[in-house]
């Protein structure tokens, strides 16, 4: 493969990458969202910081993304070796076990939005364009 090749690659993904992105973002923010309501309403202890943060950021579009990313911060960095147990504390209680269909309806969208923004960044630093 010619150095022509690897830029059309890198092109393609660069567009792909932001075009899916930003459908999955939006996604995430409106038809997606009941399900992370309904994760926020079981983990969001009183008093701690996801309680907190659906207060602050509401429920526009920027509340429901912060909103989003806070939960998913909860589920992924509470498996963390040394830190995990304190920010759980932190964070919010799992009292009551979730269902992993109802955990996967934020972690994955999450997961493949921050890898395509990746990928997006990635694909512009090979092409020179940052």
């Amino acid at each position: 493969m010619t150095d022509e090749h690897f830029k059309l690659i890198a092109e393609v993904t660069l567009v792909a990458s932001l075009g899916v992105g930003v459908i999955l973002m939006l996604l995430m923010v409106t038809l997606f969202f009941c399900k992370t309501v309904e994760v926020e309403r079981r983990i969001a202890t009183p008093g701690k910081q996801l309680d907190g943060i659906r207060s602050i950021w509401g429920n526009g579009p920027i509340g429901r993304w912060m909103r989003v990313s806070h939960v998913y911060v909860f589920f992924v960095f509470r498996k963390l070796p040394r830190i995990g147990a304190r920010i759980e504390s932190r964070m919010g209680d799992e009292e009551e076990p979730l269902p992993r269909s109802l955990k996967l309806w934020v972690i994955v969208p999450y997961t493949v939005c921050v890898t395509l923004t990746l990928l997006f960044f990635l694909s512009g630093w090979y092409l020179g364009a940052i």
